[in-house]
């Protein structure tokens, strides 16, 4: 295990191009103090790593550029696919999504794996393929197939991602089968349901068992930072028939993440809702809550809680509230430029209605938080009304409804009236009374902001006449609408172009010319977007003002194809249109864009 410490490593990184003569010599003369700096710095390191800090790591602390051109620093991940080049093993950059748990920790212990700096990750068809960070080390993968009489095919891995994933998967391993051991043992596991469980609870009491136990909360706190490390969106704990499913949604995508023993499952609800400060005795309602985590540093998330009764149990999800995501620039959340101006005459607008439409999912919280922090000044009075509060900001009057004290939407707006608002957001216009308690406000100069559930922006008008608003109050006092959707972006990491013919494009329904040729791109799949070719986010709108000619026909009650064209010849973009300009800029794919926009 020499070669990742040695001056062959140098040859080779200067063979190779990644350092020059003169980044080789500075590494050999200043390597010995970058050691006891390092060894000063990172000491406990050495705990998880006997050979910390070992030549590789002295080279990515220098963070040099690579080549000595300015732009791109030499880590880790480039220097390793070096070596499995030169050494002809295969390079693997590991994802905790896609790796089994037993297969990891089952395989081999887990001081064997620290000392020898591997990792087993998929066993198929007798062969067990290992990541290894020495390639030299051939003897601890002859041990492995001695003592479990497979056959191993090695891999060469970053040693950051091998020590990371065997600390959190032998933790997370360890409290499992501590607590499972505790909550009945593998042999109760599987028929243990929630009425043995709900008896459990009145003998002991509802602190001592989601607070005191010191495996749960391990296990939770893991899923936290977990999921925070791989910027889920929500946490799914699912009881199935003898198991408990953990799923984490990524870039709007479902992931899998752990099977859990069922023992389990009841214990790690009871956290949660401890710490949610929801009734643990109480698994026949559903419940909502919120926690607030620390992120480390000065940032926090903000988690909204929820549990439902179904078929096998307690059915929890959680949704992160990353401030980051949900206060954003407006100029970043993927308006055109027509669009902006548009926008931007809403939100500066004295008095009148704006709505936000679109599904579960699709943004609308994220655009409304960001519209209020861009207009919030000290002079201003904003006040929400939403179901649940989603993320607190010290600048708002944030109002949580409350139904069963009768705290509602329609309710509570006849009190904010009487609270001196200049801005009021609410959450949701449901029924009749709301919405005409919306109207009341625009009607008497307040800049009124909330959403509805219809598909397009011009069904907003036909929805609010459905609810039983008269047209003329609509025509008065709405601004507009804004419809959205959100399409996962092309991975910048492995982005490639190809060409598309615009009869093939035509016939996914986009606005092309038959003849002509389009260059668009498509990400191939890497290991920064674990092989899926998207990475994050963004918004497509469809937003239209009311102009005069649109509020009589209104008045007239036109139905909604006839509002919808005029709104098109005014200048409005649909959905399936500004989903094509970011195809076009290379933002998003053309398969993307129909998944998202299809009627």
């Amino acid at each position: 295990m020499n070669f990742l410490n040695s001056d062959a490593l140098l040859d080779l990184l200067n063979k190779k191009g990644l350092i020059t003569q003169k980044q080789r010599q500075f590494i050999t003369l200043e390597k010995g103090k970058q050691r006891q700096k390092l060894l000063k710095q990172f000491g406990d390191a050495r705990e998880l790593d006997k050979s910390f800090p070992d030549l590789v790591d002295v080279i990515v602390s220098f963070n040099l550029d690579v080549g000595g051109i300015k732009g791109k620093s030499l880590d880790e991940d480039t220097i390793m696919q070096a070596v499995s080049q030169s050494c002809n093993i295969p390079f693997k950059k590991l994802d905790p999504l896609n790796l089994d748990m037993d297969t990891v920790t089952k395989t081999i212990s887990k001081n064997f794996a620290l000392n020898h700096m591997l990792l087993p990750f998929n066993f198929q068809n007798g062969i067990l393929e290992v990541a290894v960070y020495h390639p030299d080390n051939t003897t601890a993968l002859k041990d492995i197939e001695q003592a479990n009489q497979v056959k191993v095919k090695r891999y060469l891995s970053p040693k950051s991602d091998i020590k990371k994933i065997l600390s959190e998967f032998f933790g997370f391993q360890r409290s499992i089968s501590a607590a499972e051991s505790q909550f009945g043992g593998p042999g109760v596991g599987g028929s243990l349901d929630i009425g043995n469980l709900e008896q459990f609870v009145k003998i002991s009491s509802s602190k001592e068992i989601s607070s005191s136990d010191q495996h749960i909360k391990s296990a939770v706190n893991h899923l936290f930072n977990y999921a925070l490390d791989q910027t889920a969106s929500d946490i799914h704990v699912e009881p199935k028939r003898n198991n408990c499913m953990i799923r984490f949604r990524i870039d709007g995508a479902l992931h899998t993440i752990y099977n859990l023993p069922k023992a389990v499952h009841s214990a790690i609800t009871a956290r949660i809702k401890f710490l949610a400060r929801l009734d643990i005795a109480e698994k026949r309602r559903p419940q909502d809550g919120r926690i607030k985590l620390a992120m480390g540093g000065d940032k926090e998330a903000e988690v909204r809680v929820s549990t439902v009764p179904v078929a096998f149990g307690e059915k929890v999800v959680m949704r992160i509230l990353d401030p980051n995501v949900i206060f954003q620039d407006l100029d970043n959340l993927g308006f055109s430029k027509r669009d902006r101006i548009v926008y931007n005459s809403f939100i500066n607008s004295p008095h009148g209605i704006v709505l936000v439409t679109g599904p579960t999912g699709s943004g609308k919280s994220t655009t409304l938080y960001s519209t209020l922090e861009k207009i919030s000044t000290p002079e201003k009075n904003i006040v929400t009304v939403e179901d649940p509060v989603e993320m607190i900001h010290e600048e708002f009057n944030q109002i949580s409804i409350q139904p069963l004290i009768d705290v509602t939407f329609s309710t509570i707006l006849r009190n904010i009236l009487r609270q001196d608002p200049d801005i009021i957001m609410i959450g949701e216009i449901r029924d009749l009374d709301t919405a005409s308690h919306a109207v009341q406000a625009a009607m008497t100069g307040h800049l009124v902001f909330s959403t509805l559930h219809t598909n397009d922006a011009v069904s907003s008008i036909v929805r609010l006449m459905d609810l039983g608003l008269e047209p003329f109050l609509i025509s008065s006092t709405l601004l507009g609408a804004l419809a959205q959707r959100l399409v996962r972006t092309i991975c910048s990491q492995c982005a490639e172009s190809f060409t598309m013919t615009g009869e093939e494009l035509l016939k996914c329904g986009f606005p092309v010319a038959e003849n002509d040729v389009y260059t668009l791109k498509r990400g191939k799949g890497c290991r920064h977007c674990r092989g899926t070719g998207y990475k994050g986010r963004c918004g497509i709108f469809e937003l239209f003002p009311l102009s005069e000619q649109m509020k009589k026909m209104i008045g007239d009650r036109r139905n909604t194809n006839e509002i919808r064209q005029l709104a098109i010849r005014e200048g409005m973009t649909t959905l399936r249109e500004d989903a094509w300009e970011k195809v076009k800029a290379g933002i998003t794919t053309y398969e993307e864009a129909m998944r998202v926009t299809a009627e």
